[in-house]
């Protein structure tokens, strides 16, 4: 009669069978365990990335704010340039439209002084004749 199998005989069994595919489970166990090592270690690196990222965005947005303020002021510049610049047009407007009396009134001074002058001029050669004939009484008496 065949032999009866017993519990040990059903477990030895068992683990003569199973060792194998354990051991197989277990070498795919630990390829798994160093691949998420290696994705936790690039995560890490990730990390690492985006925390810089962080602080370079955190100073590019002081940069801008910094931007922001220098445009303001320009813009306050731009506005003070834009009301003096209405006041010289103004200035020029009225140079231009006074331009022709003012001329006119040059040209009147100007001729008055070459007027003028020419009278000094005969008043000049008047005082010298004034001269000569006070000179000839003189000489004469």
């Amino acid at each position: 009669m065949p032999k009866q199998l017993t519990k040990k005989d059903v477990k030895d069994a068992m683990l003569s069978a199973l060792n194998p595919f354990a051991r197989a489970v277990q070498l795919d166990l630990l390829r798994v365990n160093k691949r998420f090592d290696k994705v936790e270690g690039g995560l890490e690196e990730v990390k690492s990335d985006v925390a810089g990222i962080k602080g370079d965005v955190a100073g590019i947005k002081g940069d801008v704010a910094g931007i922001k303020g220098d445009v303001a002021g320009i813009k306050g510049d731009v506005a003070g340039i834009k009301i003096r610049l209405s006041g010289v047009e103004n200035d020029v407007k009225w140079m231009k439209d006074n331009s022709s009396a003012l001329f006119t009134k040059l040209d009147k001074l100007i001729s008055l002084y070459e007027e003028q002058k020419q009278e000094l001029l005969m008043l000049g050669a008047q005082f010298k004749r004034l001269e000569e004939r006070v000179a000839k009484l003189e000489a004469g008496q």
